[in-house]
């Protein structure tokens, strides 16, 4: 018989029976619910405020090339906030306790040039349901681009992924807005998986119309005040940074050396899903004063992965104190809870596994 054999390769079983249900342990009251909430909706207005400002002085703004640049910078970091901290938040139902404002919301991906339907679809449904699962998470099948699993096929460009794929990251949004949604709702499937059921008219025109809406504020209108070259070389240039950092900020908390990853296609539930988190998930653990409290602000609670994947639901602004409550539950009851040490750290270790998945696997003969 002929197995795959890979050098330091992390395929594991199915995860046991936790003693413990974490969801559970670390639920919040509803008054700290309540001030996260609270909280979430400040911090959106002020990343509207941003994106807002930064825009009406980049198309608007009868200033020199260095202000622009640096309105663009400013509505890089509004943009990936936006995606992060706010439609992130609300497409899981975090944003507020009213199902149709979180709805309206969450309708800022569409504004961002991706849908918040298929989101929800992709995301909720497939990735938090069976993280790192090979066959059913969506987020880890980047092929024929990338192998970023041991179980999907190799390629042989796959040797130089750990180069060539930095590139890329930074084409995603313009992927979701040209190819991949498109795709998804004429083919009515996510990769291998054929979607719960076909989008209704309604909404396939909200997926329309997101697209347009985002094309308008982001193209058309700056046409009409901006030279074309200068509206295409800004739009290409933002859209790349946003995409390189989104993909970035979720990668480092899946593919990565310490996550692991499995083909049992089980449902897990119970117990049994609070340790598939656990071992499919880690946290980046952002310790410097200045530069870690921006990043922490602009990653929308994307450091604290392994709480979000317990507590989707939960806004990320109580992250930190849920943290807090795993962390001292894992310790007393022997359970893992992954965290990379730095960001730094974090990049590294999705490099080199990259460079790990890009190696040809060997083809042993097992008697």
């Amino acid at each position: 018989m002929n197995a795959t054999v890979l050098p330091g390769m992390l395929l594991h079983s199915a995860p046991t029976s936790a003693p413990v249900d974490l969801r559970q342990a670390v639920r919040p009251s509803g008054r700290e619910m309540a001030g996260a909430r609270r909280r979430l909706q400040g911090k959106a207005l002020l990343i509207g405020a941003l994106a807002g400002s930064s825009y009406g002085v980049l198309v608007f703004g009868h200033v020199g090339v260095g202000v622009r640049l640096l309105s663009a910078a400013v509505l890089v970091v509004a943009l990936v906030a936006t995606a992060t901290g706010v439609m992130h938040d609300a497409n899981h139902g975090a944003f507020s306790r009213s199902r149709r404002l979180n709805r309206v919301v969450g309708f800022s991906a569409d504004l961002l040039g991706g849908s918040s339907w298929l989101w929800r679809v992709k995301h909720n449904t497939l990735h938090h349901a069976s993280p790192n699962v090979m066959g059913v998470d969506t987020d880890i099948e980047q092929m024929p681009f990338a192998r970023l699993a041991p179980d999907q096929p190799w390629r042989p460009w796959h040797r130089a992924q750990h180069l060539y794929l930095w590139f890329l990251y930074g084409f995603m949004a313009l992927s979701w807005l040209l190819v991949s949604d498109v795709r998804t709702v004429i083919s009515g499937r996510q990769g291998d998986h054929v979607l719960p059921r076909r989008p209704k008219f309604l909404e396939v025109a909200t997926i329309v119309g997101g697209k347009v809406l985002h094309l308008t504020w982001a193209v058309v209108v700056p046409l009409l005040f901006c030279p074309a070259w200068a509206v295409v070389a800004f739009y290409l240039a933002c859209s790349w940074c946003v995409g390189f950092a989104l993909a970035v900020m979720f990668q480092v908390a899946h593919c990565v050396e310490e996550a692991e990853f499995t083909t049992d296609k089980t449902p897990h539930r119970g117990p049994d899903f609070a340790i598939q988190q656990l071992r499919s998930t880690v946290d980046v653990h952002l310790d410097t004063p200045v530069v870690g409290r921006f990043l922490r602000w602009w990653m929308g609670g994307l450091d604290h992965q392994v709480e979000h994947h317990l507590a989707p639901r939960v806004p990320h602004t109580l992250y930190p104190l849920l943290a807090a409550r795993v962390e001292g539950l894992c310790s007393t009851r022997e359970l893992g809870r992954r965290c990379h040490a730095s960001l730094g750290a974090a990049l590294r270790s999705h490099a080199r596994w990259l460079r790990l998945m890009g190696q040809k696997p060997v083809v042993a003969e097992l008697r």
